[in-house]
């Protein structure tokens, strides 16, 4: 079982110090040196934190049941739920790699069976103070669970076989034990944070008038439905509604949502004939109660999400925000009902299809990519907001667009080809199925690597800007700034790639210093350079083209990262593999590798 991922460490030590720490007993030994009374109540704060996660109690509730300090028995948290009958029993291991091993089990098993007995006297203070809590809980639980928590490799087998020993020993003579332990992993860590910052469901019911049914291969309904229901539910449930939609609202200043408002505006009662309709999916669709006055008939759908017609309900909803005195009440929609969840293939076709009939660009469909999502949930964390869906607008430092983190990421691949694309085919890099997205969006990609890529890449841009903006006008030497940039930045963040990749947010206050003096350099090489290289070229079609900038790049690279008299360097100029996607791909890669890190 793989230990839990380092940036979901820092992520979840956050959450413990903010979330759970204030609610938890004092510590009783305070004598301790305050790192180890900090990562002690990390641990305690651990234990709350699964409780709150396994039995949906709040943080404060949880924080009370622990019991865990300096000298506790093995028993970190004791936890009696009324409405199951069931006391909790809890050790819990907050360790970056190591496995639950056998000296954590054995403390456990004998804090157990001294609780069994109700032999208080061993326990600390925290035990001691709740002994009439507990043995209340003892006397009226009808099953007692023990919980084995860790963040480590998993649990070793002389651990787990201690457990199963003392469940399956007899002379305790409790039938109540659960004769299986319940393990909260890394796994689970993991998948309660990312749930915390997840859309919820929508669940709702929903009228048709004059509906019909489609039974193969998708049960499907469609039929016409009140626009203001639509905006009721966008209103309630904002984002949610919208979480399978490739964009989000796009705000008045479209042309087809200003349209829209007109007609609310001016003849409500034609909306149904002037528009496309909305499209949703939902995990289950059931029939429900008929209203034979108005001819609707209720449906109660499970995990609905539209899919097109975002733009339509948006502007519907910020049409009655701003004019609440007008009545839409005449305003209809055919609105198509398709059974398919949301995150399964089908679903993402559908979505796709029905968008393609739009005028979207190929890097919109990037919202249909769950991994995107997975970023989202996990920058929650870290105080940013990330927008992979096209919307109104995004403003703000802390907001960081699809846009950006293409940019970013781009920049610190070894091919030096991204430095063109990003110039003259940008659409190449933002296209799911392309293989240049995904290699900048793999799986493994963390948050705080996106995060940091991000900060990265803005200081170097705006620096590379300000030095466009001091040089003379109409100079080589600006123009070769203006041009060149995406040269000069993917040379400098292959340079940063050992903070980018850090579970620790960069440091805004001292990334223009870390930057700036290396990047002024990299400045002066490239000016010089483009001086050589350039001759009558101008730099807005040199930079275009992809020849130029790998040979451009690949004597910049050597130059700034100290190379040009190292032997491989040397050899691999003259280096030509017809196998190779690019000239000097060999060559670009090695000094890739050898970026002296800052």
């Amino acid at each position: 079982m793989a230990k839990l991922e380092a940036h979901y460490m820092t992520i979840l030590k956050k959450v413990l110090a903010e979330r759970f720490v204030p609610f938890l007993p004092p510590l009783l030994d305070t004598s301790k040196p305050a790192s180890d009374q900090e990562a002690k109540q990390l641990s305690r704060g651990f234990s709350a934190f699964v409780l709150h996660k396994l039995l949906g109690i709040s943080p404060q509730d949880a924080a009370a049941s622990v019991v865990d300090d300096f000298n506790d028995k093995g028993l970190d948290a004791v936890h009696y739920d009324e409405g199951s009958e069931t006391l909790y029993l809890l050790q819990t291991k907050l360790k970056e790699s190591e496995q639950f091993k056998q000296e954590d089990a054995l403390p456990f098993c004998e804090g157990i069976r001294l609780m069994l007995k109700q032999d208080f006297a061993a326990f600390n203070a925290n035990v001691q103070s709740r002994k009439v809590e507990i043995e209340a809980a003892l006397d009226a639980c009808s099953q007692i669970k023990l919980v084995a928590t860790y963040t480590g490799d998993g649990i070793s087998q002389t651990a787990s076989d201690a457990l199963q020993s003392l469940l399956d020993d007899e002379s305790l003579d409790e039938e109540r034990l659960v004769k299986q332990v319940t393990h909260y992993t890394a796994t689970e860590v993991a998948r309660d944070l990312l749930a915390e910052q997840a859309y919820q469901p929508v669940h709702t019911e929903i009228g048709l008038q004059k509906h019909s049914k489609v039974e193969e291969p998708r049960a499907t309904y469609y039929g016409i439905a009140r626009l203001t229901d639509l905006v009721t539910l966008h209103l309630e449930k904002g984002r949610a509604l919208y979480e399978r939609n490739i964009r989000y609202f796009l705000g008045s200043r479209s042309d087809v949502n200003k349209a829209i408002k007109n007609t609310l505006r001016d003849d409500p009662g034609s909306f149904f004939y002037l528009n496309n309709g909305v499209t949703a999916v939902c995990d289950s669709i059931e029939v429900k109660g008929n209203n034979p006055n108005s001819g609707f008939r209720k449906f109660k759908v499970r995990g609905l999400s539209i899919i097109n017609g975002a733009q339509t309900v948006a502007s519907a909803a910020e049409f009655v925000s701003q004019n609440a005195s007008s009545d839409i009440s005449d305003a209809k929609v055919m609105l198509t009902l398709i059974k398919a969840p949301t995150d399964s293939q089908f679903g993402r076709r559908v979505t796709k299809a029905r968008n393609h009939q739009n005028p979207v660009q190929t890097a919109n469909f990037a919202s249909l990519d769950e991994n995107q999502e997975r970023l989202r949930q996990e920058i929650s964390y870290l105080g940013y907001t990330y927008h992979y869906r096209p919307e109104a607008s995004v403003a703000g430092a802390n907001s960081i667009t699809l846009d950006e983190g293409i940019r970013a990421l781009a920049l610190q691949q070894k091919d030096a080809r991204y430095p063109a694309w990003i110039k003259t085919e940008f659409g190449r890099l933002s296209d799911p199925e392309g293989v240049e997205y995904q290699a900048l969006f793999p799986s493994t990609l963390t948050s705080f690597s996106l995060v940091n890529s991000v900060l990265l890449y803005r200081v170097i841009r705006d620096l590379v800007a300000d030095y466009d903006a001091r040089a003379a006008a109409g100079s080589q030497e600006r123009l070769i700034y203006r041009h060149g940039n995406h040269v000069i930045a993917s040379v400098m963040m292959k340079r940063l790639r050992n903070r980018i990749a850090k579970a620790e947010l960069a440091d805004g206050a001292a990334i223009n210093g870390l930057i700036g003096p290396s990047l002024d350099q990299l400045r002066q090489e490239t000016a010089n350079l483009g001086a050589s290289q350039l001759g009558l070229s101008g730099p807005l079609s040199f930079f275009r083209s992809q020849g130029n900038v790998v040979s451009f790049m690949a004597s910049l690279m050597e130059t700034h990262y100290g190379l040009v008299a190292d032997p491989t360097v040397i050899h691999l100029r003259s280096v030509a593999n017809a196998a190779d996607e690019y000239p000097r791909k060999s060559l670009v890669n090695y000094l890739s590798d050898r970026a002296p890190q800052i």
